[in-house]
């Protein structure tokens, strides 16, 4: 039996507290930098700050993206990036984002997002890839649920969904996908091995395929 490392439970433990735009933006940004696949606790109240904030998901990923390129430009070593150097840009996003919002009110927001999330739904199904066939149901159950008058509820389920479509996608990669994740872990991380290089590649993997096949995303945070 595989001994899993005291690290690796810890990194599936805080997953499993925590919630999905916790769990979205540690992924993303781990994939960005590699080791330590962990983050501090500074880190971890950071992003409960953003989203008690209710910064919108896209808009922390696009300010770390920022922050990555810039590091590059620079020719700074991504090993030692802390997610608390993304904070400024991340609060420069926002700001643009705001103002893109300005004179919609919150109810209205919401309301939009949810359209766009029943749109892309739709959009998506009726152009579904038949390598994807096994995502139908849990869409099809996604219309449903939005239906839910209890707000709790319908984001429970819905986050339920969001990783139930993570694992179909895992199952549906083909050889030929699996094989250019693989390619590109080694390329950005030869020196991880063992379960942290499983873990990495199954998230890899995970982005891999919703953006290739641009599969819509089921919580508002990402709208």
């Amino acid at each position: 039996m595989k001994e899993i490392k005291p690290e690796a439970r810890t990194m599936e433990k805080e997953e499993e507290e925590r919630g999905y735009y916790y769990r979205a933006i540690a992924r993303h940004f781990i994939l960005r930098r590699g080791a330590p696949f962990l983050l501090s606790p500074r880190e971890i109240e950071l992003i409960a700050r953003w989203e008690a904030s209710s910064i919108p998901l896209p808009v922390v990923i696009e300010g770390i993206d920022r922050t990555v390129e810039k590091m590059k430009k620079k020719k700074r070593p991504l090993a030692s990036f802390s997610l608390l150097l993304c904070a400024s840009e991340v609060a420069r996003a926002y700001a643009q984002h705001r103002d893109r919002l300005v004179g919609v009110s919150r109810r209205t927001q919401v309301k939009d997002k949810h359209n766009d999330i029943l749109k892309a739904i739709e959009k998506f199904l009726a152009e579904l890839p038949a390598s994807l066939t096994g995502l139908k149901p849990i869409f099809l159950r996604a219309l449903e649920v939005m239906k839910l008058e209890d707000k709790g509820a319908r984001e429970k389920q819905l986050e339920d969904l969001e990783e139930a479509l993570e694992e179909k996608l895992v199952e549906a990669a083909s050889e030929e996908e699996r094989e250019k994740v693989s390619a590109w872990i080694e390329r950005e991380f030869p020196a991880i091995t063992g379960l942290e290089k499983e873990e990495i590649f199954k998230t890899a993997l995970i982005k891999f395929m919703w953006e290739k096949y641009r599969v819509p995303h089921l919580l508002t945070c990402y709208y």
